[in-house]
């Protein structure tokens, strides 16, 4: 039974790093072309591709970590990234 355990962690672990890495791409999408519809977002990163509810959890977790946040008019707009342990704004003066 132990095998099972390991196994289920360990895909737990790819799906945590998979969720990751689709919220970095929905930042650096926001970051690059400022306030996008989720209509234009998801062909932007390739959110159809990921499976489904993929994109809609990603984009929830990227408001959930204060790296999108959404508008009144249904579109999203990248944040300075403050939610972000491992965002680098540059300033040296910047206390995380």
């Amino acid at each position: 039974m132990a095998g099972i355990a390991g196994t289920a962690s360990r895909s737990s672990a790819m799906a945590e790093q998979r969720l990751d890495d689709e919220v970095e791409q929905i930042t650096h999408a926001l970051q690059e072309s400022g306030p996008t519809s989720r209509d234009r977002l998801e062909p932007a990163v390739g959110g159809r591709s990921w499976g489904p509810g993929r994109f809609r959890r990603a984009l929830r977790e990227s408001e959930r970590e204060s790296r999108a946040r959404s508008l009144a008019d249904g579109s999203y707009a990248p944040t300075d990234g403050r939610g972000r342990p491992d965002s680098a704004s540059g300033d040296p003066h910047d206390q995380r």
